[in-house]
């Protein structure tokens, strides 16, 4: 029976100890961004749930694909139904490493490396990209850009809106965190 209360103490103290190195946010800003000479495509979700582990410098987002919200009504149908297939494939997610070093004692911006998978439309590649990250007293704030083909992703456009939506899709990132509470 000792065992076991100290095993428990262990496992207790382990986990809060850390739970210290993990932030998170239920409400990152992922905006998409396809513009071209035709037309403007932009959505917005204020509903990525992001964490940040600092000690292993591990980084993790998800984002259901519906959260976005369009100007318009038809193109967030069209997106949801003919691009993304959201039903079939209802979230996107990214899991990855920063590969720079950083200070998370520091209250100075700093821009990083990071390196990880992504996945949308069931379908995962690689990505690097650039991250400023603001570490704080008892939050982090960090914001990102990356470009994507939607073809990377196995998304099919179709000839007649071919010249409506870009090449290349820009995806910006804006979170602020806080410590993991148990």
């Amino acid at each position: 029976m000792n065992r076991l209360i100290i095993s428990l103490a262990f496992s207790i103290i382990f986990l809060s100890a850390g739970a210290q190195n993990i932030f998170i946010t239920k409400d990152a800003r992922i905006n998409f961004n396809s513009s071209t000479s035709v037309e403007d495509i932009v959505a917005e979700s204020h509903q990525a749930t992001t964490v940040i582990d600092i000690e292993k410098n591990v980084v993790k987002f998800s984002v259901l694909t519906t959260s976005f919200k369009f100007r318009r009504a038809l193109m967030e149908e069209h997106f949801n139904e003919n691009y993304m297939e959201s039903a079939k494939f209802p979230k996107a997610n990214f899991n990855g490493k920063i590969t720079s070093p950083i200070d998370w004692k520091s209250d100075k911006p700093a821009v990083v490396d990071v390196k990880g998978t992504l996945t949308m439309h069931g379908i995962s590649n690689e990505v690097s990209l650039k991250a400023q990250i603001t570490p704080g007293k008892g939050k982090i704030s960090a914001s990102a850009e990356i470009k994507v083909t939607p073809e990377a992703f196995g998304i099919q456009i179709p000839s007649a809106v071919r010249d409506k939506i870009a090449k290349e899709v820009t995806i910006k990132i804006d979170a602020d965190y806080t410590p993991f509470q148990q």
